[in-house]
């Protein structure tokens, strides 16, 4: 074979040897994630053929004699085992795709009462949804406890999209007055109502938020609204409509401050006989769909912070520290990174912001 040719012929293989590489490179897996959702494993299959579609068109448009009785003489060798190549590779990235596919979509919620239509929710949601869902149907209030950052509230917002109720919402604190849930009047005798006032005579659901930061003064003022189904509002007694529902949140149960949550209130047990009460726990699973969304080019680098929050989470919560990794950390951190933020960026300004040096070294994320 003269050397021109054996050179033509290694040159072609070389190119070859490259288009499989880049075929097994990260990138075919950025393809495979952004395809999963919308076909599946079918995006690994594809990939696959493409790349023995393109080999063979190459062979096809070599017009050399010589090169191309070399180049299938050396296809001939190596079509079996690039053929098994693919094979094994074809399974890792179907079952690859599998697993994107699965973390990627929100697994679909079915929650049926009596003999009513079954309610469905395709949305990321967590996992406690289903309960909070069946409490309101029942025409029961709900109070949510649990962590901040755990998506008590975006669960308020869900329940009122599945349940198609108007959505009010109000944040209460320790100096949060009469008027802002029961109105008032103005100087020139104009009432003016409030978002819990709508929600009660008109319909739809009300999120109180920081239950157990509101000023126990005007949350018994609330029990006889909760209970009765009737309200005396600044200008008029009003029966509560047959959809009011109410969601509340709380860090605590009702027991006063604690090592976290230092501003919050002790609820009177007449306040809580008023709720059903579930608890809302750190879902792992949905934490980590909504991190990943927020870096789909840089999935590697979300998934080392979401990592190191949850083996801080479990640290701080085994040796009852005084610090707190929400989810939140795990998706902002996400989204910095996406952004063009590194992990030690991220980390230093989301993560661990604010820490004390000897919280850290109880961590174990000192310096050192």
């Amino acid at each position: 074979m003269r050397r021109k040719t054996r050179e033509q012929v290694e040159r072609l293989v070389q190119e070859m040897a490259t288009e499989l590489a880049e075929l097994r490179s990260p990138g075919i897996r950025e393809a495979v994630h952004r395809e999963a959702q919308r076909i599946g494993e079918a995006a690994a299959h594809e990939a696959i053929e493409t790349y023995r579609s393109r080999m063979d068109n190459r062979l096809h448009s070599i017009r050399d004699t010589a090169v191309k009785q070399a180049t299938e003489a050396v296809l001939d060798r190596t079509r079996q085992t690039l053929e098994d190549a693919n094979r094994t590779y074809l399974e890792q990235a179907k079952e690859q795709a599998r697993e994107i596919f699965h973390d990627s979509v929100p697994p679909v919620i079915s929650v049926q009462i009596d003999r009513a239509p079954p309610v469905r929710v395709t949305e990321n949601s967590h996992e406690v949804l289903p309960d909070v869902i069946l409490v309101l149907k029942a025409r029961c209030h709900a109070l949510l406890v649990g962590p901040a950052g755990t998506g008590k509230s975006t669960i308020a917002q869900q329940v009122a999209r599945t349940l198609d109720l108007e959505f009010h919402a109000l944040s209460l604190g320790p100096t949060t007055p009469m008027s802002k849930i029961f109105g008032y009047y103005d100087a020139h005798g104009t009432y003016h109502d409030t978002p819990f006032r709508r929600a009660f005579e008109e319909g739809g659901l009300m999120l109180l938020d920081e239950l157990d930061s509101g000023h126990p003064g005007l949350l018994s003022e609330l029990n006889q609204a909760l209970s009765l189904g009737v309200c005396a509002f600044a200008d008029d007694m009003v029966t509560a409509h047959p959809d009011f529902r109410v969601i509340a949140t709380a860090n605590t149960y009702g027991t006063g401050p604690d090592r976290q949550y230092t501003g919050r209130q002790a609820l009177d047990a007449a306040t809580l006989d008023r709720f059903v009460i579930l608890d809302v726990p750190v879902d792992e699973a949905l934490e980590e769909r909504l991190a990943l969304a927020q870096a789909p080019t840089r999935e590697a680098e979300a998934l080392e912070v979401l990592h190191l929050v949850r083996k801080l989470r479990a640290t701080a919560r085994e040796k009852r520290l005084p610090v707190m990794f929400s989810p939140r950390a795990s998706i902002d951190s996400a989204k910095l990174i996406q952004a063009g933020a590194c992990v030690e960026e991220a980390v230093e300004w989301r993560v661990l912001r604010g820490i004390s040096d000897a919280h850290r070294a109880a961590l174990g994320a000192d310096a050192s």
